[in-house]
C-alpha cells in the first residue's frame, strides 16, 4: 500500500480523478486528503464546523455512490468546491449564502502589530461588502480561482464575476484608503 500511495502521489489531480472514476480507492482517498482541510476552511464560511463535516463527507459519500456516471474533470479542486457549494445549499435551503469571514482565512503567523491591524481593518472592510462580492472576493484571492472558474463554480457569467469583483475592488479601496500600505505587509 505505501508503494502504491507514493505512485499516486506523482500524479496530476485530474489522473487522479481518471482512476477514481475507473474504481481506484486509493486514488479516491488521496483526492479526499488532500482537498479536505481547504474545502473545511470553505465551509465554515456557511455552517457550523461540525455541519461542515458532514456536508463535505455527504459530499465524498455522494461522489462513491455516483462515480460511475461521474466524467473526467479539467480542474478536481474547482468542481469540489462545487460539489460542497451545492451541499451546503441543501442543508441551507436556500439559495443565498450569508457568507462571513471568519479567523484563521489569511495565515495565523502573523506576528507583528501591523500586520495584526491590517488583518482586522481588512476583515472589518470586508464585512461591509456583500454577501456575493464577498464570497466572489474570497473564492478569488483566498482560494486562488481565476475568474472562469468562479464563473463557473457560482453558476454565473463570466463577466458578473468580473463586474462584481471590479466593484468589490473600488468598495474596498474607498473603505480600506486608510489601510492599503499595511496590506502590503499581509501579503508580501
Amino acid at each position: 500500500m505505501g508503494k502504491v500511495s507514493s505512485i499516486l502521489k506523482d500524479k496530476s489531480q485530474e489522473q487522479l480523478w481518471r482512476l477514481f472514476i475507473n474504481g481506484d480507492m486509493h486514488a479516491f482517498n488521496l483526492i479526499y486528503s488532500t482537498h479536505y482541510q481547504m474545502l473545511h476552511n470553505f465551509g465554515v464560511k456557511f455552517l457550523s464546523p461540525s455541519e461542515i463535516e458532514d456536508a463535505i463527507h455527504d459530499t465524498f459519500l455522494n461522489l462513491l455512490n455516483y462515480k460511475k456516471s461521474l466524467n473526467e474533470v479539467n480542474n478536481v479542486k474547482a468542481y469540489l468546491f462545487k460539489c460542497l457549494r451545492n451541499q451546503i445549499f441543501k442543508i441551507k435551503k436556500s439559495n443565498k449564502l450569508e457568507f462571513s469571514l471568519v479567523e484563521g482565512t489569511i495565515q495565523s503567523d502573523v506576528e507583528t502589530h501591523d500586520k495584526e491591524k491590517a488583518l482586522i481593518e481588512l476583515k472589518k472592510i470586508i464585512k461591509q461588502l456583500s454577501p456575493r462580492e464577498r464570497e466572489i472576493v474570497y473564492l478569488k484571492y483566498f482560494q486562488h480561482f481565476n475568474n472562469k472558474e468562479i464563473a463557473d463554480l457560482l453558476g454565473i457569467k463570466y463577466q458578473t464575476v468580473r463586474n462584481i469583483l471590479a466593484n468589490a475592488i473600488i468598495k474596498l479601496r474607498v473603505l480600506g484608503e486608510d489601510i492599503i500600505p499595511l496590506l502590503f505587509l499581509l501579503f508580501k
